[in-house]
């Protein structure tokens, strides 16, 4: 951040009924995507796949602006509706992503 404070570190799981297509939809991320993100202040995104259980690590610099500026964009709703079929989120949290972790502990 601009200001020199630390990003929001978060982290959410969601389930996927096809991981190896999840897989390769994500192997050509869009472009506009990558932009929107880095637009939207996230410095990190990274998701893992265990089985049928996706889980992801997030850093950004405000969590609330950069969900609501990706969910008021058309590129992030066209992602979404790319991934529709294959994500099964089980609680999300207000701003309609998968609801993060509590957080416990750091290093």
């Amino acid at each position: 951040m601009a200001d020199g404070s630390e990003p929001v570190r978060l982290s959410h799981y969601f389930r996927v009924n096809d991981p190896a297509e999840y897989a390769r939809r994500h192997a050509t991320v869009w472009p506009e995507i990558e932009a929107l993100l880095r637009e939207c202040g996230f410095r990190r995104y990274d998701i893992y796949l265990w089985g049928d259980v996706a889980v992801s690590f997030i850093e950004v610099d405000d969590y609330a602006a950069a969900a609501e500026r990706y969910n008021a964009s058309a590129a992030g709703a066209r992602w979404e509706e790319h991934f529709a079929d294959l994500i099964s989120i089980d609680e999300t949290d207000e701003h309609g992503w998968a609801k993060p972790f509590d957080h416990v502990w750091s290093l």
